[in-house]
């Protein structure tokens, strides 16, 4: 619901976008920023130790999609400030890599990461990001470079639901359905840079590559498993609309 709700306002801003003059009154720039990538978390830990070597979880399964959106506010030439939302979601199924059930079918769980996280963000364009003219009058540079960092709560959710294996008796191991969960929120940083290409006076593709770091304890129906590594790698490809 709350990607619905993005790309609705999305919808709501190309007219505006469309009626602006071909410059900006440049202590009143807004940029509203919409990106699609590929997020790598890190999966160290006791919790994705263990999948491994009784499932054919594959760390590198969890690759997947991440959504960003972003509202900065032009302070000046080379400085923005304001606020982003990151969500990324992927699911796994899995299959026990010594037990079958009774009918030589493979056990199977799926494992979930979901991740949303919301915070303050500010970008530096050292080059400018655009040229001034007169009194107030500013429009976008062409190609502008920048850097990125942000601070911000990361909340998260582990979800694996399906049949598992009870083998404390190898001789007469229990499979049994469930449901195992824990959530939390915990605070995080995030680091990138990426490069805008303007298309318009009010629209930028947006390429961006960003490193987030936070860790979390695993309680819940993981108490035991220590820390969960909530750090993550990502790349974008989106588009800016300038207002």
């Amino acid at each position: 619901m709350r990607i619905v709700a993005i790309i609705a306002m999305v919808c709501a801003f190309i007219p505006f976008a469309q009626a602006q003059k071909g410059y900006f009154d440049r202590s009143n720039v807004v940029h509203f920023e919409f990106d699609f990538g590929h997020s790598r978390p890190e999966t160290d830990g006791d919790y994705f130790d263990f999948l491994e070597n009784t499932t054919t979880f594959d760390r590198d399964d969890l690759d997947g999609q991440a959504f960003k959106f972003r509202v900065l506010y032009q302070l000046d030439n080379k400085i923005a400030v304001g606020g982003s939302i990151v969500h990324y979601d992927e699911s796994i199924t899995v299959e026990d890599n010594f037990y079958v059930d009774v009918n030589n079918l493979p056990i199977l769980q799926t494992n979930t990461l979901e991740t949303t996280w919301v915070g303050a963000s500010f970008v530096w364009t050292p080059f400018g990001a655009g040229e001034t003219f007169g009194s107030r009058g500013w429009a976008p540079r062409r190609f502008v470079p920048y850097l990125s960092a942000g601070v911000g709560i990361k909340e998260w959710e582990l979800r694996s639901v399906g049949e598992f294996v009870d083998d404390a008796d190898p001789t007469d191991p229990i499979i049994f359905n469930d449901r195992f969960e824990d959530d939390g929120q915990v605070f995080s940083a995030r680091f990138g840079c990426g490069i805008r290409f303007n298309l318009h006076k009010n629209l930028d593709l947006n390429l961006f590559a960003e490193t987030d770091y936070a860790e979390d304890d695993l309680e819940g129906s993981f108490v035991g498993f220590g820390d969960l590594e909530l750090s993550s790698k990502s790349g974008y490809i989106g588009i800016i609309f300038r207002l």
